[in-house]
């Protein structure tokens, strides 16, 4: 889904909210995955869940 959305993920910087216990490396892929499409993303994980988002002013 990530990879799909590269593009509204640079463009629109919406908010997300995901699961990361699917597969051990879950954290690491998704939050390189989103880094890669946005760098501007502020990415939090905890307790099997990443939050990511862009400070207002920041989108790129």
């Amino acid at each position: 889904m990530l990879k799909g959305a590269a593009k509204t993920l640079k463009k629109f910087a919406p908010k997300l909210a995901l699961c990361t216990y699917h597969l051990p490396d879950d954290p690491e892929v998704m939050e390189k995955l989103i880094k890669e499409a946005n760098p501007a993303y502020n990415v939090v994980q905890k307790r099997k869940k990443l939050f990511a988002s862009i400070p207002e002013g920041r989108k790129i």
